[in-house]
């Protein structure tokens, strides 16, 4: 057998792919907003159809979504939501909306034209981050039978949260008040840039670790004080230890914003993709109070 070769030609192929990709889906936002205007419904549409080619199939899209949590608090309502229904199976609906509780919910994606309400957009993420899982949940685990398990490392895991908008990128720059608070209120941001999507990801500088942290709520401190004590009962030396210092700006692909989208989200979705247990009870105590008020 001859050796193999590496041109780099499907790799160029792969980039050119990504671009053209974000040229089309720029072409119909033009196209829709110069002949009549596009819809919310119809802006959602093309964005869950793009989201879908980039995210793992072990996740389920769906539009017009109420994140719920068993404490009986809600979101306002989500353009697009991103959820894995493997572990948890309850999508309550009524008539087109539907109501997911925030155990499932990996990515909420706001779909906006260029005209928006900034501080509208603020309250939204808010609620989203008010939301509280339960970390408790009952199953089988091998050698100790049916136990109740809670999960110590995912204490508030929160969906990655995304604003995907036709706002112009010179337009934004020009206000500092604006970037101020969709930073905060978002992990990614599109927008538009000539005839292509601009990518912004406020925290990209921030190491994996941080991110870790941020999405699953996470409490080093006390984290660090339970390792020692694990450590200490099994001989183990700090060296040991690995720190994960990658940056997700190290993901980014220059010209390249929607493949730079991909690597990053998908890098994100591997820290949170280890399932929060489905408290069954907890959900089942909330209903039960509405029939016997």
């Amino acid at each position: 057998m001859g050796e193999t070769k590496q041109t780099g030609k499907v790799e160029q192929l792969i980039l050119e792919n990504y671009q053209r990709l974000n040229s089309m889906i720029s072409e119909e936002v033009d196209f829709a907003s110069n002949h009549g205007g596009l819809t919310g419904d119809s802006r959602e549409v093309m964005w869950l159809e793009f989201f879908r080619k980039i995210i793992p199939k072990k996740y389920s899209l769906a539009q017009g979504v109420i994140i719920i949590d068993s404490e009986g608090n809600h979101s306002n309502e989500v353009d697009i939501a991103v959820f894995d229904e493997q572990y948890t199976p309850y999508v309550f609906q009524h008539n087109s909306l539907k109501f997911i509780p925030i155990e499932a919910v990996a990515v909420a994606i706001e779909c906006k034209s260029s005209n928006f309400d900034v501080d509208n957009l603020k309250v939204w993420s808010e609620n989203i981050k008010k939301l509280v899982p339960k970390t408790k949940g009952i199953a089988r685990m091998a050698a100790q039978g049916v136990v109740m398990v809670e999960n110590d490392t995912q204490k508030r895991t929160r969906p990655i949260l995304i604003l995907a908008s036709n706002l112009k990128r010179q337009t934004a720059n020009s206000s500092s008040k604006m970037f101020e608070i969709l930073d905060k209120a978002f992990d990614f941001i599109l927008m538009k840039q000539k005839s292509a999507f601009h990518l912004r990801a406020p925290n990209e500088g921030e190491h994996l670790g941080w991110w870790a942290n941020e999405l699953n709520c996470y409490d080093p401190e006390r984290s660090k004080e339970q390792e020692d004590e694990e450590k200490k009962e099994n001989n183990e030396d700090d060296s040991k230890d690995k720190v994960i210092s990658n940056k997700l700006s190290e993901l980014r692909i220059d010209h390249n914003e929607l493949l730079t989208l991909n690597f990053q989200l998908n890098q994100l979705l591997m820290l949170i993709n280890n399932p929060m247990f489905f408290p069954h009870y907890a959900y089942a105590k909330l209903f039960q109070k509405q029939i016997t008020k």
